[in-house]
């Protein structure tokens, strides 16, 4: 059995429906329509692709307590299970409290409110197509366990490949994400492959234009004990010379508050969360 990710019209009145079944069988779901403004996406990939490119994110170097700013490439992430750092460094935004660089326009700050709003949403229809033996077990409706603050938006640069990377990395190695769900607008270039439970196959992700990717992370597999998928990801290195292009991303991870019952091995979410930020290397 193929991987048969859903491209859903947010706008259509089953949308909800064949959302929350993609997410179910597969761990993801592509929005073809959505409320966001693709001009804002656009501004933001152009003005972080040169900000990052240029040297000028060093002065805002990451914090290990709040996990606020830059992350080079000599600090990347290791994937849970891996040893070789992925290629690529990376910028977290936090608000109100993180660092913004003075460097860029708000387009940022813009395009995270208005993903964070996307994001509740998204939760209110999962809940909503919710086992209801399931979600009896949950202290609260997901789209109320939601936090502002925790919520991280990544501007992810993959440069292009040189030839001289340590053997065996790759953009990204194949992980699953923490968080509840993930809202990925299309990157700047393609790569993004997903693992199939059915035949452990990697499948390219349906990258329709301007569209927006969506993804369970562990927390919510974690809180529905399994209803709701996370699925393993990655984002493999181009095939050939034509493709050799640097990558811009900017993944969208929708946190719960920090004191919010994932289940009785983690009865706080920020204790899952540090257990797997110390994994990743990050802390």
């Amino acid at each position: 059995m193929v991987m048969n990710i859903l491209s859903v019209d947010y706008y259509a009145d089953d949308a909800a429906e064949l959302f929350t079944r993609s997410l179910k069988e597969t761990g993801f779901a592509v929005l073809r329509t959505h409320p966001i403004d693709w001009n804002l996406i656009q501004t933001v990939y152009k003005e972080w692709q040169e900000f990052l490119k240029s040297g000028a994110a060093d002065k805002y170097i990451f914090d290990v307590e709040n996990q606020d700013g830059y992350f080079p490439i000599d600090v990347s992430e290791v994937a849970k299970g891996e040893t070789v750092k992925d290629i690529k460094h990376f910028y977290h935004l936090y608000f109100p409290n993180g660092r913004y660089p003075t460097e860029v326009s708000s387009a940022a700050r813009e395009m995270f409110e208005k993903m964070i709003r996307l994001g509740e949403t998204l939760l209110q229809w999962i809940d909503d197509y919710m086992d209801p033996a399931v979600a009896s077990k949950l202290p609260q409706r997901l789209r109320d366990t939601a936090s502002y603050e925790n919520t991280l938006l990544r501007i992810l640069h993959y440069p292009a490949i040189q030839g001289d990377e340590e053997p065996g990395a790759v953009r990204a190695a194949a992980h699953e994400d923490i968080n509840l769900i993930t809202l990925l607008p299309i990157a700047s270039s393609p790569g993004l492959q997903v693992l199939s439970p059915f035949n452990n196959q990697w499948y390219d992700v349906p990258c329709d234009s301007e569209s927006i990717i969506v993804n369970i992370g562990d927390m919510l597999q974690e809180m529905t004990n399994g209803e709701y998928i996370a699925t393993k990801h990655r984002v493999v290195k181009p095939q050939d010379e034509k493709e050799n292009l640097d990558r811009i991303s900017t993944p969208c991870f929708i946190h719960p508050k920090s004191d919010v019952y994932l289940s009785d091995k983690y009865p706080r979410a920020e204790i899952f969360l540090n257990e797997r930020l110390k994994e990743l290397g990050l802390k």
